[in-house]
C-alpha cells in the first residue's frame, strides 16, 4: 500500500513465485500454516488453469456458411452465439441471432452478442466495420483456402487451431480430403464435360444465371462439368439465349423450382421445355449454399452432382 492506495496483486495466471522468491509469504504479519500455503498454491494452480481455458474462445460469432458449418462441426452449436445471413448449415444455426449479411455486417449486432472471437471467410465487410470491430479489441480472424479438397481441409485445420479443436479439425480435414480424392479418381479421364448452368432464381419467369464466378466454376469442374456462361456475376438469361444453346444440365435450388410453379413451369420460363423433354434428370435441384460454400459438406454435394452428370462413373 502506498499513499493510502492499495496496489492490486498481479494476475496469478501471469505471475507465479519462482524458486526462492517466497518473500510475499515471509512478509505476512503472521506465520502461515503448511495447509494454508498448500491451499494458496492450489488456488494459484487452478486460477492458472482457468486462465488457460479462457484463452479458448467460448463465445464465437461466425460469418460465412463455410466457417459456420466448420465451427459447429468442431465445437458444437452451443459455442456459436451469432451468425450472418449466409450461414444456413446446419439448419439449427438459422435460429441464432443475426449480425446481418456477410458483406454488410452490423457492428452493433456483433458487439451486442459479447463475443470473444469473430471468425469469417475473406468476404467479411465492409472494411470500415471490420476495422471498427478490431478497434474495440475484439479478435477478428479471416480464413480462406483454395477451391478444392485441400483448400477445404486447410480451412478446417485453421479454424480448429483458432478455437482450440485441433484434434477434431484434423479428423474432419482428413475425411474431406479422402472424399475429394476418391471423387477425383472416379472422374479421372472423363471423355466429355457436360455444360451446366446455375440458376439462382426464376422470379417473374426470368432466369437469373451465374456467369464467371470462381465458386461456381470450381464446383462444376470438380464434379466433372463446365460452366458455359462467361459474363461477370449474375445476369438474367433470355429464353432465346437458352433455347438457342441449351446446356446439358441446369442446377438450381428446390425452392427456386417450387417458387416457379414446378419443374415444367421452370423450364418453360427458360425456354427449355423442348430441349429438356424426356430428360427429367437434367434439371438438378441442389443445396445451393452447401455446393458453393466450400465447407466440409461441399464434398458430399459435389459428389451428388457428379453422380447426376456422370452416372457411368458410379455404376455398380
Amino acid at each position: 500500500m502506498a499513499n493510502g492506495t492499495a496496489t492490486p496483486a498481479p494476475p496469478p495466471s501471469l505471475t507465479l513465485p519462482r524458486k526462492g522468491e517466497g518473500s510475499g509469504w515471509r512478509r505476512a504479519s503472521s506465520p502461515l500454516s503448511r495447509r494454508a500455503v498448500l491451499a494458496g498454491a492450489a488456488a494459484l494452480f487452478l486460477a492458472g488453469r482457468g486462465a488457460a481455458r479462457a484463452a479458448v474462445p467460448s463465445r464465437i460469432v461466425c460469418a460465412g456458411s463455410d466457417v459456420t458449418e466448420t465451427v459447429v462441426a468442431l465445437a458444437g452449436i452451443e459455442a456459436v452465439k451469432g451468425v450472418d445471413t449466409t450461414s444456413q448449415t446446419p439448419a439449427a444455426v438459422r435460429a441464432l441471432p443475426s449480425i446481418g449479411y456477410l458483406r454488410q455486417i452490423s457492428v452493433e449486432g456483433v458487439l451486442s452478442l459479447r463475443p470473444d472471437l469473430l471468425i469469417s471467410n475473406r468476404d467479411l465487410g465492409p472494411q470500415p466495420a471490420v476495422e471498427q470491430l478490431r478497434g474495440t479489441g475484439l479478435r477478428v480472424e479471416l480464413v480462406e483456402g483454395d477451391l478444392d479438397g485441400e483448400g477445404i481441409a486447410a480451412k478446417v485445420r485453421r479454424i480448429g487451431a483458432l478455437i482450440g479443436r485441433q484434434a477434431e479439425a484434423e479428423a474432419l480435414a482428413q475425411t474431406v480430403s479422402r472424399k475429394m480424392t476418391a471423387l477425383a479418381e472416379r472422374l479421372k479421364g472423363v471423355a466429355t464435360r457436360p455444360t451446366i448452368v446455375f440458376v439462382r432464381s426464376a422470379d417473374g419467369g426470368v432466369l437469373l444465371a451465374a456467369g464467371k464466378l470462381d465458386l461456381v466454376n470450381a464446383a462444376f469442374a470438380l464434379a466433372g462439368g463446365v460452366n458455359p456462361l462467361d459474363f461477370p456475376g449474375f445476369k438474367p438469361v433470355s429464353r432465346e439465349v437458352l433455347a438457342a444453346s441449351p446446356p446439358d444440365f441446369i442446377v438450381t435450388g428446390a425452392d427456386v423450382i417450387a417458387k416457379a410453379g414446378g419443374a415444367q413451369a421452370f423450364l418453360q420460363a427458360g425456354g427449355l421445355e423442348q430441349a429438356f423433354a424426356g430428360k427429367p434428370d437434367r434439371l438438378a435441384a441442389v443445396d445451393m449454399t452447401t455446393l458453393f460454400s466450400f465447407g466440409p459438406s461441399t464434398a458430399d454435394e459435389i459428389e451428388r452432382l457428379a453422380r447426376r452428370i456422370h452416372p457411368e462413373r458410379f455404376a455398380p
